[in-house]
């Protein structure tokens, strides 16, 4: 093709025909110029084409994190409510006689309210996209200030639970529970050689519950760990609710970009 233009510019220059040959010149001219314009639309769709494949990949992947941390939640609120009727039942059965004494299984249930869990913080997509540098990416400002602001209520959830469990939980609530149940060892055990009760533990525990000094100490752990639990169920409902309605605001966003 080169050759060929250039063979008719030669035999116009060679014929004298400097009119046509203008006309020509600038007919190459636009021919190159479209040429380049074509080529940098191409660059630009493939580069937009690009970004877009990355921008989906970061969505579906905070969206299988958001995934993650709903199923974390639900098992939390699950044990959350397992908790609160543990306590409840405690508090029922020592109002009916003021005394421990009568209190089905206190030690085993003593155990079950010493378990503390920290909230599940489920965000590393979004870490790795904030360090890259590439939240510009996601082109819906909506979509992106909503997804900044969730995460923003984990971090700050994250902290309060931090807190909470070292100075509240491990700091009051535990030291109480733990001095008055035995410590049960069955579930992280493959057998029950180390599972036994000692007659003269249980009966020192009974009666060291029966001074009004001991009944306060324990009823106000119990008590406490109503509160906590309760606000923290709460704050998982809370988060529930906006991790379902993220998914979907980006499942969409998907969708639209698919």
């Amino acid at each position: 093709m080169i050759h060929l233009f250039k063979k008719i510019r030669q035999q116009l220059i060679k014929d004298n025909k400097l009119r046509k040959y203008l006309a020509y010149a600038i007919g190459e001219v636009l021919l190159v110029v479209i040429g380049i314009v074509l080529a940098l639309q191409f660059s630009n769709w493939n580069q937009k084409s690009n970004e877009i494949k990355k921008e989906i990949w970061y969505l579906d992947n905070i969206a299988n994190d958001m995934f993650n941390q709903q199923e974390s939640l639900k098992y939390l609120k699950t044990y959350y409510d397992d908790v609160l009727n543990i306590s409840k039942n405690i508090l029922t059965d020592y109002k009916r006689n003021m005394s421990f004494k009568q209190v089905d299984s206190l030690s085993l249930k003593l155990n079950q309210l010493m378990i503390s869990n920290t909230f599940p913080n489920i965000d590393n997509t979004y870490k790795e996209l904030v360090s890259s540098g590439q939240v510009a990416l996601i082109e819906n400002d909506s979509l992106v200030l909503n997804i900044i602001d969730f995460y923003i209520y984990n971090n700050e959830l994250e902290k309060i639970f931090s807190v909470n469990q070292k100075e509240l939980f491990y700091g009051e609530i535990y030291p109480v529970l733990n001095k008055y149940a035995v410590v049960d060892l069955l579930p992280v055990l493959d057998n029950e050689d180390l599972v036994y009760e000692d007659k003269t533990i249980t009966n020192y525990l009974s009666k060291i519950l029966e001074t009004p000094k001991n009944k306060l100490e324990l009823t106000n752990a119990i008590k406490n760990k109503i509160l906590v639990i309760s606000d923290y169920k709460v704050n998982v409902d809370e988060s529930l609710k906006m991790i379902n309605n993220m998914i979907i605001a980006i499942d969409n966003e998907i969708a639209l970009l698919e």
